[in-house]
């Protein structure tokens, strides 16, 4: 069985880095996308993605609200992490979960482990009722 796919979008590569290392680390396997954009090309490409977690203030069109807000459209049941230093969390509406930064990384695992359980598990959304 394979482990969840993360996506991580995220611009400043320090922090994309620490967060990916901190969930590799943990089990899961994470894709990175340095902007919107590129995140926006890894949902619409039909990669298998479980989680997304993104950044909101980025370069390029897409900002991560519009991210999250397509993510929600194409698989309504995929869980969304909102991460800002700038938004308020009452902003953040479309995420399952919102994240002020600066975080700690317990914060982002207690987060992911609420909304899909831990890398091995199958996520809630494609457990079929007994």
């Amino acid at each position: 069985m394979d482990s969840q796919v993360i996506l991580v979008v995220e611009d400043e590569v320090l922090i994309r880095m620490l967060m990916a290392e901190v969930l590799r680390d943990k089990g899961y396997q994470v894709i990175e996308a340095v902007c919107g954009d590129e995140g926006m090309a890894i949902l619409l490409s039909g990669q298998r993605v479980d989680l997304v977690i993104t950044d909101v203030r980025m370069p390029g069109q897409i900002d991560g609200v519009a991210l999250a807000t397509h993510s929600k459209k194409a698989d309504p049941l995929r869980p969304v992490v909102v991460m800002s230093t700038h938004l308020p969390a009452t902003d953040a509406v479309i995420a399952d979960e919102f994240i002020a930064k600066p975080y700690v990384p317990s914060m982002l695992l207690r987060a992911i482990d609420k909304l899909i359980g831990q890398p091995w598990q199958t996520p809630p959304r494609n457990q079929s009722a007994s």
